[in-house]
């Protein structure tokens, strides 16, 4: 039976040789999920805090609050929804996620107390813990190895298409009403979801095919093939990961990275609004950011699998730091520093978005990926608490995000020295000596 499947394959190969390896149609449905869930759940998360501001009369700080929840018990939550990933398999976790964060969507329309609007963000979390992104980022390390770089930026694609919520959220809130946008977000959310999430497929293998569409052939595969098999299928067990340096390295590599992650996508909209610009305009610079950032991922994946994606990491956070400093003093005279910000910024955050995905499958394997990224996660719990909080303190005392800012960004670029400092040879590197 399995060496029929193998030789149905390989015919397949031979007749169709321009097929497309099933490994991208999962990357572009990544793509999708990201563009909805993301878009909703995080990047347009400053739209929402703005208008719960205006609306309930909660201090920024309070509000924050809810998004340190979120990334507190997802933080604590990751090592366990990682495990039951590797078990359970991204597709049918894919599917709880979406469903998960419909019900958020509709007990944030109901958020008419801090309670309810902490549980709301509580219950977002799980979603986003338990499938969705997170399902699709394992998916794609299960079907790329040598093109991981690549896959990641296809998948991100969807990030970039998200920054267009922003615009998007803010018109739907002008034309149905606040809490009535978010029932319309929990039918959007699953009706698309659910169908992108079915999608995947739990491990090439399964098809016959191996990493980067290689094709398996049983006994007379190519040592490619057993290369790509072995370093697909291959990595390190959890307890061995967290004995070595390079993953506490790696943790704070990462860490540093998420903090400009967290001040861009969840304080840009309240930074320019009290710099003076208008919700319209920041809607309609979000966008462009967007677009400007996809082709950016494009090329940094690429970037990434040609010169090494540890060292595209390193320059990304350090562009990232740069381009906070020029965003914490953009005003409408100042509106020029806006250009060396998306040439920083953009290049930085499109390098760190990309390879922050893949370094964890790069310095340990795939075989526990998920659950090594979630502890990964788990102990960058105490940064995702304290910046939303910071953030928040500052404005409320200075009436302002542009100390905050220039904090975040030094923090930010010590990143690039933690990741210098990792010594361990990557997984891949050391599977292709042994092949």
């Amino acid at each position: 039976m399995g060496a029929g499947r193998h030789s149905l394959a390989k015919l397949k190969a031979r007749i169709f040789p321009g097929q497309i390896f099933y490994g991208w149609y999962i990357a572009t449905a990544g793509a999708g999920t990201n563009f909805i869930v993301l878009g909703i759940t995080f990047f347009g998360f400053g739209v929402f805090l703005e208008e719960f501001r205006l609306t309930s009369g909660w201090s920024v700080t309070a509000i924050a609050l809810g998004y340190s929840i979120q990334m507190l018990q997802q933080g604590l939550l990751a090592p366990v929804t990682g495990h039951i990933l590797d078990r359970v398999g991204p597709r049918k976790m894919a599917v709880a996620g979406v469903t998960i964060i419909s019900v958020s969507m509709l007990l944030f329309s109901q958020a008419t107390t801090l309670a309810i609007y902490y549980a709301a963000c509580m219950v977002m979390a799980l979603g986003q813990g338990f499938g969705g992104p997170s399902a699709f980022s394992l998916a794609v390390m299960r079907w790329f190895v040598a093109k991981r770089g690549r896959a990641m930026s296809v998948v991100t694609t969807g990030n970039g298409f998200g920054y267009f919520s922003t615009m998007i959220l803010a018109a739907m809130i002008a034309g149905f009403g606040f809490h009535e946008t978010f029932v319309i977000l929990a039918a959007v959310i699953f009706v698309i979801g659910i169908p992108l999430a079915l999608v995947i497929r739990d491990r090439p293998e399964n098809l016959g095919l191996l990493p980067d569409g290689e094709i398996a052939g049983g006994d007379s595969e190519s040592a490619a093939a057993q290369a790509a098999r072995s370093r697909a299928t291959g990595g390190m067990e959890v307890g061995e990961a967290v004995r070595t340096p390079a993953f506490y390295l790696l943790v704070l590599a990462m860490a540093a990275g998420a903090a400009a992650q967290i001040v861009w996508i969840v304080f840009q909209v309240p930074h320019l609004k009290a710099a003076g610009f208008s919700l319209s305009f920041v809607g309609i610079q979000a966008a462009a950011y967007g677009m400007a950032a996809i082709p950016l991922r494009w090329a940094v994946g690429w970037l990434g699998d040609t010169l090494g994606r540890k060292k595209m990491y390193m320059l990304a956070v350090t562009l990232e730091g740069i381009g906070l400093c020029f965003f914490a003093f953009v005003t409408p005279e100042r509106w020029w520093l806006f250009i060396p910000f998306y040439l920083t910024f953009g290049i930085g955050h499109a390098g760190w978005l990309v390879m922050s995905q893949s370094l964890p499958a790069d310095f340990f394997g795939s075989r526990h990926f998920a659950t090594i990224r979630g502890l990964i996660i788990a102990l960058q719990v105490p940064v995702s608490i304290v910046v939303p909080l910071f953030m928040g303190f500052v404005f409320d005392t200075r009436g302002n995000y542009q100390l905050a800012y220039l904090v975040i960004a030094c923090i930010t670029v010590s990143g690039a020295l933690c990741l210098g400092l990792t010594r361990r040879p990557l997984w891949i590197q050391m599977t292709h000596k042994a092949n």
